[in-house]
């Protein structure tokens, strides 16, 4: 199935030729041409209100690897492989803005600096936001009064973002569906614990999690196969809603039915909006394709990239989740090793003090001994004596009285008593 997604359609095979030409995953190079083939087509293209109002094309990919595992190498190659061009001379091509992410304040001023207006003829409206280590999110997250989080999650719908502040100067919003945005991340599977942290929220179930490894990459790399210029629909994207074939419709609108009536949900609790992504997916790939009307093979194609979805997030959460064990395991050890030692030490200290004791005074009893000792040490008692009674060092007998009475064995050799009762 995954070799017939490839060479059904001649863009998807160049895609997957050009990223090997380049050593680079065809598959996280998908997820980044996916994501700019989105990023050219203008805001006001949206989805239709099959659930709610509209919704935007705004798409968010994971490119999962080790650090240095070649997040780079694919959006590099994607920039390269596919440019997508607003006439049919594919002359004109749409010039994609990139910015590393930072704050939530910091993306409602990509689309809005300080003192423009709406209206601002030169405001941009799009932009790819990357992040190249998925610690760069994680610590951005973890800012005190960081708003990037819960931003994000407006940006994957297109809704309103920025803060409307007193001052002119300082206000940030930006209406919806007046801006274009997607966001690539480089998730290390071993520190994508702060992404997947955000399930509940809904941050993780929003990105599309692609692989940057290729198992079948050939020994030799293939030849460059140069750009692929994708020939946008003319007349020029009109706004509104775009046509969605009755496919996906009737399974977006059967999911939510479910969910209205409280139903079971099939899947993960991480597949809240795997039916809205797989139909961003299924847009890219009809903007890719050269067509403004999604089909029905484009939303089976989305289902095949949403499969590869799924398994690299639920591989991510295993090695995620094999780490958090190992160090929980080290913790463990490391408490019991900790434990032990300060046993170790309490023992001995409970030894030295019985010595101490029985050379100051010739014998003790338990009640006595036990009088002497430490209240920390009280409870170690009884295994040092036993201890000391293997070893020999100490000797003990029973009293006329009861109990037993203590004494140190060498005290014999210095007229002691020689363990009869006393």
């Amino acid at each position: 199935m995954v070799e017939e997604f490839w060479t059904s359609r001649d863009v998807l095979a160049h895609i997957r030729d050009f990223a090997r030409a380049r050593r680079a995953g065809p598959w996280g190079t998908l997820g980044v041409a996916l994501a700019r083939a989105v990023a050219a087509v203008p805001p006001t293209v949206t989805l239709p209100a099959t659930v709610g109002g509209r919704m935007s094309l705004n798409l968010f990919a994971a490119l999962a690897a080790p650090s240095g595992g070649g997040k780079g190498a694919c959006e590099a190659a994607a920039r390269d492989a596919v440019a997508c061009s607003e006439d049919p001379t594919g002359l004109r091509v749409v010039e994609i803005p990139e910015y590393p992410l930072g704050s939530g304040e910091g993306i409602a001023r990509t689309f809005r600096p300080a003192g423009v207006d709406d209206d601002e003829p030169n405001r941009e409206d799009r932009a790819l936001f990357s992040a190249p280590e998925v610690d760069t999110l994680t610590a951005l997250f973890a800012r005190s009064g960081s708003t990037l989080e819960g931003e994000l999650r407006k940006l994957y719908s297109g809704e309103t973002i920025g803060f409307n502040n007193a001052q002119k100067a300082t206000r940030t919003v930006v209406p919806a569906h007046s801006y274009r945005a997607c966001l690539m991340v480089g998730v290390q599977p071993l520190r994508a614990g702060a992404l997947l942290d955000g399930a509940d929220g809904g941050t993780p179930q929003r990105f599309l999690w692609l692989p940057v490894t290729d198992p079948d990459a050939p020994d030799e790399a293939p030849k460059d196969p140069g750009q692929w210029v994708v020939r946008m629909p003319q007349p020029t994207w009109a706004p509104g809603s775009l046509v969605i074939p009755d496919v996906a419709h009737a399974a977006i609108d059967s999911a939510r039915l479910a969910r209205l009536r409280g139903e079971p949900e099939d899947g993960s609790n991480l597949d809240g909006h795997a039916l809205l992504t797989r139909l961003k997916v299924a847009a890219a790939l009809m903007i890719l394709d050269g067509r403004s009307v999604m089909n029905d093979d484009d939303w089976f194609k989305a289902g095949v990239v949403m499969a590869v979805s799924t398994s690299t997030r639920a591989g991510v959460q295993r090695a995620a989740a094999e780490q958090s064990r190992k160090a929980n395991q080290a913790r463990a050890l490391a408490a019991a090793e900790r434990e032990e030692a300060i046993a170790d030490r309490k023992l001995q200290r409970a030894r030295d003090a019985i010595i101490r004791w029985l050379e100051r005074a010739g014998e003790h009893s338990n009640r006595e001994l036990a009088r002497r000792l430490k209240t920390d040490i009280r409870e170690w008692l009884d295994p040092a004596l036993a201890e000391l009674e293997d070893e020999g060092i100490v000797l003990t007998s029973e009293a006329k009285q009861g109990g037993r009475r203590h004494r140190l064995a060498d005290a014999d050799s210095d007229g002691g008593t020689n363990g009869t009762p006393v």
